[in-house]
């Protein structure tokens, strides 16, 4: 992952970080933040091919190593597993490559090539652990470590350099109005209307108000600049990222205001309004924090399900993430995270008590809200802004 950031300091004193900690919406926080001795978090250490991988049994470290269940491996990368008992070797194969194990064992072959290995084999809870590193290089696989995540992420397929998109400059973003076309746009811009198609992915039939086009190089300056439309430019900022990897979601439009039929334990029709943008996608998908920040929400929360709450480092605004299936295991309440920070997965959790899930398809709820008044605001021309202009996360 290659993200642009600006590396600010984030030092605040006692009483800032209260300020920023302290406060919480009806939605966003009516769910007491976690804390020690509550429902533990559900968790991803592994990210393979860009899908956060669920395991019954969690990863583990040995030797500064990580080792995972095979299965988790075989599973979502197509090799075949087996395990002989008697002799405790596993046997992991993937078209010429065949690789042999030995549980407790530090000794390994490739393709019939003895090999020395940093960690060992291990069983827990009745599955097979082994090292994450060797294997997936073993299978000429990429592996990566993210640190501050404390993620494995793993490619199965070299991709060599990600192709990220270029920002787009503001003077370039226009606002689409009630009645616009594609000819007529193109018209006052002096540009080409079928370039416009082309650069946009739309075409007339699924042109609609409020939509942000990125007009051609050539063109005139936006006749209706998204600048003037947004009014928190604090949260314009170059260091603001799109929470979903490129390419890794559909087309979504702006939800905010909505009438949503679910409250309070119950289903009642239009009982509530909306308070964000929903964005489908595949669930197991990463979840990204759009900008700096601290984390003062973090858990179950009837409504949005497995949630997190981060204020911004202004502390003038909270952003929040709802219906993930998991979260990053390095995430911790009142923890400082950047701008492009993996955070979770994408998921189907809420609407009901702790571990709910499958109301409704997988997708990101992304809401913003002021953080000395609790009040929502809409995030779609925001959300349609960083994707846009700030630097996009290039899907693994």
């Amino acid at each position: 992952m290659s993200v642009h950031v600006n590396r600010r300091s984030h030092k605040l004193t006692g009483l800032a970080l209260g300020v920023l900690l302290g406060t919480s919406s009806f939605f966003t926080g009516m769910a007491p933040a976690h804390a020690a001795g509550t429902t533990a978090l559900p968790t991803i250490s592994l990210l393979i091919d860009g899908k956060g991988v669920v395991s019954d049994v969690k990863p583990t470290i040995q030797n500064g190593r990580m080792l995972v269940p095979i299965r988790a491996i075989a599973e979502n990368t197509g090799a075949a597993v087996s395990y002989e008992d008697t002799t405790k070797t596993v046997t992991v194969t993937q078209g010429t490559n065949k690789i042999l194990l030995y549980i407790g064992k530090a000794i390994g072959y490739v393709n019939e090539k003895r090999v020395i290995l940093d960690a060992t084999p291990m069983i827990s809870k009745g599955r097979t652990l082994i090292p994450l590193r060797f294997i997936s290089q073993s299978l000429g696989y990429q592996v990566d470590w993210d640190k501050r995540a404390e993620v494995a992420i793993v490619n199965t397929k070299k991709s060599g350099r990600q192709a990220v998109p270029a920002t787009v400059a503001p003077s370039r973003m226009y606002v689409v109005q009630p009645g616009d076309t594609l000819g007529g746009i193109a018209k006052v811009h002096g540009t080409d209307g079928d370039v416009i198609k082309k650069i946009n992915g739309v075409d007339d039939t699924n042109l609609n108000p409020g939509q942000l086009l990125t007009l051609p190089k050539d063109a005139k300056d936006s006749t209706h600049p998204v600048r003037a439309l947004l009014k928190e430019t604090p949260l314009l900022a170059e260091d603001y990222v799109f929470p979903l990897a490129t390419n890794s979601y559909e087309p979504y439009g702006d939800t905010y205001g909505d009438g949503r039929d679910w409250v309070d334990g119950h289903y009642e029709e239009n009982a509530r309004n909306h308070e964000g943008v929903d964005i489908m996608t595949q669930k197991g998908n990463p979840v990204y924090s759009v900008c700096d920040g601290y984390i003062n929400r973090l858990g179950w929360n009837e409504y949005g399900g497995w949630r997190v709450n981060i204020t911004d480092e202004s502390g003038n605004y909270r952003l929040y993430y709802a219906h993930m299936e998991a979260y990053a295991p390095g995430l911790e309440l009142g923890g400082y995270v950047k701008a492009g920070q993996l955070l979770g997965f994408v998921g189907d959790t809420g609407y009901g008590p702790t571990g709910t899930e499958g109301q409704f398809d997988p997708h990101l709820h992304f809401g913003l809200y002021y953080n000395d008044t609790d009040k929502s605001f809409d995030p779609y021309m925001y959300l349609q802004y960083w994707e846009k202009q700030s630097d996009s996360i290039p899907a693994s």
